[in-house]
């Protein structure tokens, strides 16, 4: 065992627990920034601890914008200071209301989530009208994965603009992600990003040039490659 995770007394820790090794964490988060070239360049995701305690090491190593799965996730986060939460998960049913509790709760945080289809794309944007506010909503777009999202093309154009056309919701741009890469080489993974993300940026460059997006509308494009990089996480 590497002895930078020996733990000398285990008498008193209550099984199963979650152990955090506070200066490797924070030596990781440093590193994360390294490899990015600025804070401002991160968006991590709290699914994988839930706690505000990691949470507040993040925002003091300069990282502002965060992720998460769940509506619970988001409240955590906004608790915990954060300013800028994206709910990566299309919103449907039970949670359209509950995305309009949270807007009303937490009015100081700009809260983005997705949508890959209509009819919840009308259900939010009424739900936050009554509420009188706004979220912003990404366009789901599949890049390969086939799990959520919708392909490239006129369904997904459709649905752009009925998301900028709703009351309630702002249009802020297209969402990818490609979990179905795992290629160990760098250059394999850089060609199987690229083959998701170029089509999508045709299509933003084609509702641009129609009129259709305001040229400050973003991609929040999510691949982190790690695994390596020179300066691999421990």
């Amino acid at each position: 065992m590497d002895p930078r995770y020996a733990i000398a007394d285990t008498r008193e820790i209550v099984t199963p627990a979650f152990v955090i090794f506070h200066e490797i964490l924070v030596s990781n988060l440093a590193e994360m920034v390294r490899i990015a070239g600025s804070a401002a360049r991160l968006r991590p995701h709290c699914k994988t601890h839930k706690m505000r305690e990691v949470i507040e090491l993040e925002l003091a190593a300069g990282i502002t914008k965060h992720k998460c799965a769940t509506l619970a996730e988001a409240e955590m986060l906004a608790r915990a200071g954060v300013k800028d939460v994206f709910l990566a998960y299309n919103i449907v049913g039970a949670n359209i209301a509950r995305v309009a509790k949270f807007a009303q709760a937490f009015p100081d945080v700009r809260l983005l989530v997705t949508a890959d289809h209509p009819r919840p794309v009308e259900e939010l944007g009424r739900a936050l009208a009554a509420a009188g506010k706004k979220v912003e909503v990404l366009l789901d777009i599949d890049s390969g994965q086939h799990r959520t999202g919708l392909p490239v093309g006129e369904a997904a154009r459709k649905l752009y603009q009925q998301i900028a056309a709703t009351p309630g919701l702002i249009a802020g741009g297209f969402h990818l992600y490609d979990g179905q890469n795992h290629q160990k080489s760098v250059e394999e993974r850089k060609a199987a990003v690229m083959t998701g993300y170029e089509p999508a940026a045709r299509f933003r460059k084609e509702l641009l040039a129609a009129g259709q997006i305001a040229d400050e509308e973003f991609f929040l494009h999510i691949n982190v490659y790690v695994k390596g990089v020179e300066g691999e996480l421990r």
